[in-house]
């Protein structure tokens, strides 16, 4: 039990290092880290600059498409279109301040808006 415990101390340490091995600059003003690292950024910035582009195509539909920055009525068109189990009644619009239950329903959403647009990408529940 006490090899385990130390084997266990040293790998991730040993992987730690191994990753500060080489230190590169980081894209958009990250500063500096692996380039590990480095890559990952790079996908995750141009999967974000691909959902800014409408990336996906029209066929995207909720829970995959982004909701965010729509007015509610069309985010709740949206949710009732990409999940044909759900009834247009358990889709609720919702101020981003209300207090609201914490049951979890698999036949619910709730469109959180402030403004009338929405704020957080819904969700089952």
């Amino acid at each position: 039990m006490l090899t385990l415990s130390i084997i266990l101390y040293i790998i991730p340490q040993s992987l730690a290092m191994r990753q500060t091995r080489d230190f590169v600059l980081l894209p958009g003003d990250y500063g500096r880290g692996s380039s590990t690292l480095r890559t990952w950024i790079e996908e995750k910035m141009a999967e974000d600059e691909s959902r800014k582009l409408g990336g996906g195509g029209d066929g995207d539909k909720w829970p995959t498409k982004i909701l965010v920055n729509m007015s509610g009525e069309e985010a709740k068109a949206a949710v009732l279109a990409g999940d044909s189990s759900l009834l247009e009644e358990n889709v609720h619009i919702l101020p981003s301040d209300s207090m609201v239950t914490m049951d979890y329903r698999e036949d619910r959403v709730r469109i959180f808006v402030k403004d009338g647009v929405v704020v957080s990408q819904p969700q089952h529940g």
